[in-house]
């Protein structure tokens, strides 16, 4: 019996160590934003000759620092006149881009500091050489933005775990405990 009250006195003394939500403020963030959002050009009726530049300029709203990556991509439209378009793309310090839109697959990865903005420059140019055969042809293309690495990219989930599992393990142990102290008891008692 004194057996039975000390494990009872030993389960109100235990007290539960309880965590009821709690969020990891350590999360590295990734927040990649543009100025303009979407369209960077949106040209009609223009002729060999033409050009147009365009700033593009890249934020990083995030928590950590990242290198970011731009590359373009043809869509829809005449392909051999999105061949023929000439492209320079610039920084603060010079040109890091000139060439055609169509080879202008990746540039060299750019570090962009949390909380800093970038802007590029990108001018693009209808070549003079052009003849009739390109009169009234379009393309779309898309430039794309993307970060290079293993980032973790958004929040991850808040550590909610309980002690809700020790208190069943410790019920069941003292079940048991309670079952065999029973057991034993009734069967000294048998031979007595």
């Amino acid at each position: 019996m004194r057996i039975m009250t000390l494990l009872l006195i030993l389960l109100f003394l235990v007290k539960p160590l309880s965590v009821l939500g709690e969020t990891n403020t350590n999360i590295p963030q990734v927040d990649l934003a543009t100025e303009p959002h979407k369209v960077l050009f949106d040209l009609t009726n223009m002729k060999p000759g033409d050009s147009v530049t365009r700033n593009l300029t890249i934020s990083n709203n995030g928590k950590n620092s990242f290198n970011y990556l731009t590359t373009s991509k043809y869509l829809s439209g005449s392909e051999i006149f999105y061949k023929q378009l000439d492209l320079t793309v610039k920084d603060s310090k010079g040109i890091i881009y000139e060439g055609k839109l169509y080879n202008f697959s990746k540039l060299a990865p750019r570090l962009l500091e949390s909380k800093q903005k970038e802007t590029l420059t990108f001018h693009v140019t209808i070549p003079m050489e052009l003849g009739n055969e390109y009169q009234g042809l379009t393309c779309d293309f898309q430039i794309y933005l993307y970060v290079e690495g293993d980032v973790p990219v958004g929040v991850m989930l808040p550590d909610t775990a309980t002690n809700t599992f020790n208190w069943l393990l410790i019920g069941a142990c003292l079940l048991a405990t309670g079952t065999i102290l029973g057991l034993s008891y009734k069967r000294v008692r048998q031979k007595d």
